[in-house]
């Protein structure tokens, strides 16, 4: 589940697109009704969405496995303020002792969980960890399972060179294993990734095996309507007996 330390460095480069949308995403988070208190990212990384939400105000916590990602968040203005907690955010009920007013999980982060045990291990522990009233905010994609194979892919192309993925798909276990490989004059850059996938019905009962239902869904940090077409799924999930009343989605 881990990036390793490699990574770090070329890590906001590579995801630029999504640096672009954070300052939505905090927008979202901040605004989800919750009690007060801290929150809490799992995964925290690089602090894409970290230091926007201290910005606002926020007293944000985190947790990540890789020390040479939190070293780049320590080393942007603010990042030195944010508390993290290095370890596997699937044990983030032994990790951390909270409560916390919010968790989130964005861009598919629960999915870099080795398998469904550990995933449900994860959210049961978020659910522990939530105050009274407390929400869990997951962002993931919600796999196509009619595309899902093993591929060969073009994804850019230009003068300095050429980016492709490679990707093999188990359909029992649902993990997708792969490489987004970089050629250029310079040599051949491999990113090696796998995923284990879960279904948007597979996460909601995760969800209330630890104890949470689902309060909304959306298809985007900006509000927009979850539909079959959607790239992507935005669920928040509050405690059993919560008294807040559902919403959009």
């Amino acid at each position: 589940m881990r990036y390793d330390d490699r990574r770090a460095d070329e890590y906001d480069d590579r995801y630029a697109g999504r640096l672009a949308e954070a300052e939505a995403t905090a927008d979202f988070l901040a605004a989800v009704d919750r009690p007060p208190g801290p929150v809490l990212e799992l995964g925290v990384g690089t602090g894409r969405l970290a230091l926007p939400l201290a910005a606002r105000g926020l007293e944000v916590h985190g947790i990540d496995a890789s020390p040479a990602m939190v070293a780049r968040l320590r080393a942007k203005p603010g990042g030195d303020r944010i508390p993290v907690t290095i370890g596997d955010f699937a044990d983030v009920e032994r990790l951390v002792p909270g409560p916390y007013a919010l968790v989130y999980l964005a861009f598919n982060t629960l999915f870099e969980l080795d398998d469904q045990e550990a995933q449900i291990r994860c959210i049961a522990g978020v659910a522990a960890r939530l105050a009274p009233g407390g929400a869990f905010v997951l962002e993931a994609f919600p796999p196509d399972l009619g595309k899902a194979e093993d591929a060969v892919t073009l994804v850019d192309v230009d003068e300095a060179g050429a980016r492709l993925q490679a990707v093999r798909h188990d359909p029992v276990a649902q993990v997708v294993t792969g490489q987004t490989i970089t050629v250029t004059e310079a040599g051949i850059g491999l990113w090696p990734f796998r995923l284990r996938y879960a279904t948007v019905p597979e996460l909601d009962l995760m969800a209330r095996l630890a104890g949470l239902h689902l309060r909304s869904r959306w298809g985007g940090w900006r509000g927009e309507p979850f539909t079959a077409a959607s790239a992507r799924h935005v669920s928040v999930y509050e405690r059993s007996g919560c008294s807040y009343p559902p919403s959009g989605g």
